[in-house]
C-alpha cells in the first residue's frame, strides 16, 4: 500500500482550513484560521483578500508543523476547495487585489438579474443555473462600473476567489479556475464547458476579464510554502468536492450539506435540464468524462440559527433538547440570506408567525423550518427517479433532532457519518490515487410515523408561500 499523503486546503464563509489526508481518508492533522465577513446594508457582504490569502497560508502551515517528521516526507501534492460564488477582481500583472472580496451573501447586483429575469429560460439552458444575484455574473458586472481601477483595462481580471488564490498560491502565478466553479458563475456554457461570449455581452463584461478555465484535475502550478513544494493538482467547489467524500458518489442517493447555506445534490447521468421545478443542473467535476447533479440551495441553513440566536439570546444551544419538549413551535419564514430553490427570492425578510415569544420554541421552529426547506426541495425534484437514502452532513447535520425530522418527512433513512470535514474529505480522494473510503455511517435515522410533523409542514408551507407573495 502506497503511503502517499495529500494536503486540501478549504476556503470557507467562516474560517480557511487545511488538512492532511491518506489514502484511506485518514486525517493525519489539521489546521484552521477563522475569518471575517462584514455585513453592510443593502445586501453588501465583503471579505479582505489580504486576510484570506494569509489566513489559507496560516492553516496550511499548522497542518504541515504538526504532522510527524516521517509523515512530512510523504507529501505528494495539493488540492484548493472554494466557496463558489465568492469574487474579486485582480491586477493580472502582479496579483494585486483591485476590489474586496465580495462574499457569497452579497446581492449588491440584484437589480442586474431583475433587468435578465424575461431571459431565464435561455439562461437556464446555456448555464444549467438559475438567475441569482449569489452567483458572480452580476457582481462582476457591479464592479465594473461602479469601482476605478488603478491599471490598465488589459491587466484587470475578475472571477471566482478560487481563480486569484491560484494566482497568489502558486509560483507561476497563472489566471486559470476550474471548470466546476466556473461553472457557477452563471458565464460558462455548460455544452461548450467554457465561457459563453453570449453570457458575457448579457453582462457587459469585456473578454479579457475571465481566466482560462481548466479541468478539475489539472497541473495548476507550483504550491510555494516555506520549507515545502507541492504540485497543486486538484481545484473545485466546496459542494461538488463534498460529494466524493465517500467514494465516487451514486444515483441512489440524496446528498445533503448543510454549511452556513444548505445544499442538496442528485447526481445525474448525463448533461441536460429535466423537468425539476427551479432546481439548479450543475456541474459536479470538470473532466474528460464530466459529471453533473441536480442541485437544490437553502440559503438559511447554520446562518439562520446563528441570526436566531443572536436575536432570542438564550442561555444554552440545546436545541435537541428544546425540539423533544416543545410540541407547537411556531412557524419560521426562513429569509435568512434570500430564499433559494425553488422560490428564488432575493428579499430578506425572516420573521416568526404563530410566534409563542419564548427563546427555545423560536429555535426549534427555525430548525423545522431548515427540515421544511429540505423537503420542499425534495419534492421539487420528484422528476428524478426516486432516492433510496439520503447521505447528511455539515456543522448542524449533528442536530439528531434535524436529522430524524428529515427522516420522518421525507420517508427516507437518513445516513451521518462521523467524519464532519467531507468537503476536504471529497477532494483528498480525487487527488490520491486508488483511494479508498470504507467507513460506515456513524448513526442511521429511521423514518417514523410523524403526523403532528407532517401537518406543521403543510401549514408552514402555506405560510411561507403566503409570506412570500406579499412581498412580491
Amino acid at each position: 500500500m502506497r503511503s502517499d499523503l495529500c494536503l486540501v486546503m478549504d476556503q470557507g464563509s467562516h474560517s480557511s482550513r487545511a488538512m492532511v489526508f491518506d489514502r484511506s481518508g485518514n486525517c493525519l492533522s489539521q489546521g484552521q484560521v477563522q475569518v471575517k465577513t462584514r455585513f453592510t446594508q443593502p445586501n453588501r457582504a465583503e471579505q479582505q483578500p489580504d486576510d484570506i490569502v494569509i489566513s489559507l497560508k496560516r492553516a496550511a502551515l499548522e497542518a504541515i508543523s504538526t504532522l510527524k517528521r516521517e509523515d512530512r516526507s510523504k507529501l505528494r501534492t495539493a488540492a484548493l476547495i472554494t466557496q463558489r460564488s465568492s469574487m474579486l477582481c485582480w491586477d493580472a500583472d502582479n496579483g494585486k487585489p483591485l476590489t474586496p472580496i465580495l462574499n457569497w451573501q452579497d446581492r449588491r447586483g440584484f437589480h442586474y438579474i431583475d433587468d435578465l429575469m424575461p431571459l431565464a429560460s435561455m439562461l437556464r439552458q446555456l448555464t444549467g443555473l438559475y438567475p441569482n444575484a449569489h452567483l458572480p455574473a452580476s457582481k462582476l458586472r457591479w464592479c465594473m462600473e461602479h469601482m476605478t481601477f488603478n491599471t490598465a483595462k488589459h491587466r484587470v481580471r475578475g472571477g471566482p476567489v478560487a481563480a486569484w488564490l491560484i494566482k497568489q498560491l502558486v509560483h507561476e502565478q497563472p489566471d486559470l479556475i476550474d471548470g466546476v466553479t466556473a461553472a457557477r458563475t452563471m458565464l460558462f456554457s455548460l455544452k461548450d464547458r467554457d465561457w459563453h461570449p453570449e453570457l458575457l455581452d448579457l453582462f457587459k463584461l469585456p473578454d479579457s476579464l475571465l481566466p482560462k478555465v481548466r479541468p478539475s484535475k489539472y497541473n495548476f502550478g507550483t504550491l510555494k510554502l516555506p520549507g515545502l513544494s507541492l504540485p497543486l493538482n486538484f481545484v473545485s467547489g466546496d459542494q461538488a468536492a463534498a460529494l466524493f467524500a465517500f467514494g465516487e458518489p451514486s444515483q441512489d442517493n440524496l446528498y445533503i450539506n448543510l454549511g452556513s447555506g444548505g445544499f442538496m445534490n442528485r447526481v445525474l447521468s448525463e448533461r441536460g435540464l429535466h423537468p425539476q421545478e427551479r432546481i439548479l443542473h450543475h456541474l459536479i467535476l470538470s473532466d474528460k468524462q464530466p459529471l453533473y447533479s441536480a442541485e437544490a440551495t437553502i440559503n438559511g441553513a447554520a446562518n439562520a440559527l446563528d441570526w436566531a440566536f443572536n436575536i432570542c439570546r438564550p442561555d444554552t444551544h440545546d436545541i435537541d433538547s428544546w425540539a423533544e419538549k416543545c410540541t407547537d413551535p411556531p412557524l419560521f419564514m426562513n429569509m435568512v440570506g434570500g430564499v433559494g430553490s425553488p422560490y428564488w427570492q432575493s428579499l430578506e425578510r425572516p420573521c416568526w408567525i404563530n410566534d409563542c415569544n419564548g427563546s427555545e420554541a423560536r429555535l426549534v421552529a427555525v430548525m423545522e423550518s431548515i427540515v421544511f426547506l429540505i423537503y420542499r426541495n425534495i419534492k421539487a425534484m420528484s422528476s428524478l427517479p426516486p432516492a433510496k437514502q439520503i447521505i447528511i452532513g455539515g456543522g448542524i447535520s449533528r442536530l439528531n433532532s434535524l436529522c430524524q425530522r428529515v427522516a420522518d418527512l421525507s420517508g427516507l433513512p437518513v445516513q451521518r457519518y462521523e467524519q464532519q470535514e467531507i468537503t476536504s474529505l471529497g477532494a483528498a480522494w480525487q487527488v490520491l490515487p486508488n483511494s479508498v473510503r470504507d467507513m460506515l455511517p456513524e448513526k442511521t435515522f429511521h423514518p417514523e410515523a410523524n403526523e403532528r410533523l407532517k401537518q406543521r409542514y403543510q401549514s408552514w408551507q402555506q405560510a411561507f408561500h403566503d409570506h412570500l407573495s406579499s412581498l412580491e
